[in-house]
């Protein structure tokens, strides 16, 4: 269920905190500050609330009953030997009125010994998407055609399964869409929270990029089954890792979770990051992979102020370059992370796409064809269409589309779906895809080419039209 109503943006900020281990309150409902009494008899009663009136604590995890984040997490251990279990009951959302100073409340909360960390969760920050200057329409979408413009979706709609007419549900994540544009099908859930006017055309757009259906312009799969939930929550309240959460609760092994945001690192940062910086963010994003879930991350679309791509292996988190895959200090979320290339030839890295080591995907971030009116805004037209799309937003959504082509066709034909370590691999695989101009040394991975994937993984020589006979 959408729900059109109230958005609490009175709030400047949010913190998100991780109580330390043997901490928890002792009311999990926790609106009331008289019940902020902690499991462990020692702990003093916590004076944060006092210090800064105003302030709402609430649970960071609140969509799904805890019950089903035990089953979730006890699944996922069950499943993945390598899963490491954090307690996701012990983060806390404080909700921040604007008299309150956000570096005062983080000096605060790291001088007391019940809080692991606490990190400023922005409200919110713009998607992923930047408006291309160019006004350039093509007779077709480029990434529908053979590579190296595009990952091939042609091909892929020869099979069953290549157009997303298969079981695998697809959920994208984000702020607001048109719900009842005319050329994409979507659908809602109880979860889904409120639908941000001032978002519709950004989340149309991404749909559009992998759902829409119309005579002279089609999505990747148009034929997918297509879910929204937002960032907002039912609540009121903008809260992204309890958005992932609620999309674990609703899809199951091989299907399709698209993260289509970006976060700065702090408040008075202009540089633009993955949002699985975030420390709640990232252990829900882990909990999905584990549990099978396949995620598409979008990697950032760089700084602000200079609009170049941030080196994600240089990003320091408390010191630590958790996005270097050469560094001790290095974590996978095991999330396919998108970066965005130029419109042409040779396909490069635009000037504002993050890229590092941990990328693993680029796609067109230029220039891309979908549906609603991005970046000006629909109104109550519902018939919209833009060829001004851009960003590591459409990137994302384009290997998303991708994905779930490989994930459908696999099941629709052999019965199995891909694990995320397998699309991970067969995604990035410079064996199987398109690779940049200058091959590893720009650091944004390789772009997806359904006709390579398919051959090499699925068919074998001899294959009919609309018939797999092998899957490797």
């Amino acid at each position: 269920m959408i729900n059109n109503g109230y958005m609490n943006q009175d709030l400047s900020f949010q913190v998100v905190i991780k109580l330390a281990e043997g901490f928890r309150f002792e009311d999990q409902e926790v609106d009331d500050k008289q019940n902020c009494i902690f499991r462990d008899p020692s702990a003093v009663p916590w004076q944060v609330l006092e210090l800064f009136p105003g302030i709402q604590l609430k649970k960071l995890f609140h969509s799904v009953a805890s019950q089903e984040i035990k089953n979730l997490t006890a699944l996922a251990t069950k499943q993945d030997p390598a899963y490491y279990q954090p307690d996701f009951f012990s983060f806390y959302s404080l909700n921040c009125p604007v008299s309150i100073d956000p570096y005062q409340l983080l000096e605060a909360l790291g001088a007391e010994k019940i809080i692991q960390y606490a990190y400023i969760e922005n409200v919110p920050v713009r998607p992923p998407a930047l408006k291309d200057e160019k006004d350039i329409r093509h007779p077709l979408q480029n990434y529908l055609l053979p590579a190296p413009f595009g990952v091939n979706a042609l091909y892929a709609w020869n099979f069953n399964g290549g157009n997303g007419d298969a079981k695998i549900k697809f959920v994208d994540i984000e702020q607001g869409w048109v719900l009842n544009h005319e050329n994409v099908c979507i659908k809602t859930l109880s979860c889904t929270g409120i639908n941000h006017y001032d978002f519709r055309d950004h989340g149309i757009g991404v749909l559009g990029i992998i759902m829409m259906q119309h005579d002279d312009v089609r999505g990747i799969t148009p034929n997918a089954n297509g879910f929204v939930i937002s960032q907002w929550r039912p609540d009121g309240f903008f809260n992204t890792a309890d958005a992932i959460m609620a999309a674990i609760n609703e899809l199951n092994y091989g299907d399709i979770l698209l993260l289509e945001m970006q976060c700065f690192e702090s408040p008075s940062s202009c540089k633009l990051w993955p949002i699985e910086i975030q420390e709640a963010v990232f252990h829900a994003i882990r909990l999905a992979t584990a549990l099978g879930i396949i995620v598409i991350e979008t990697a950032g679309n760089g700084d602000l102020q200079s609009m170049t791509g941030n080196d994600l292996d240089t990003l320091a988190i408390n010191g630590k370059n958790i996005l270097n895959r050469d560094s001790a200090d290095f974590r996978d979320s095991r999330a396919i992370l998108v970066t965005a290339c130029s419109n042409g030839l040779p396909r490069e890295r635009t000037r504002f796409a993050n890229y590092g080591s941990r990328v693993d995907c680029f796609a067109c971030g230029e220039n891309v064809q979908t549906t609603g009116n991005f970046p000006r805004s629909s109104g109550m037209a519902v018939n919209t269409f833009t060829n001004q799309f851009g960003g590591t937003s459409a990137a994302a959504a384009i290997v998303a589309g991708a994905t779930i082509a490989i994930q459908s066709i696999s099941e629709r034909n052999k019965d199995v779906r891909l694990s995320p370590e397998q699309m991970r691999f067969v995604v990035s695989s410079e064996l199987y895809n398109t690779v940049s101009a200058n091959g590893k040394k720009d650091k944004i991975g390789a772009m997806p080419d359904l006709k390579k994937i398919i051959d090499n993984h699925f068919v074998t020589k001899n294959t009919n039209k609309n018939q797999i006979q092998h899957i490797d």
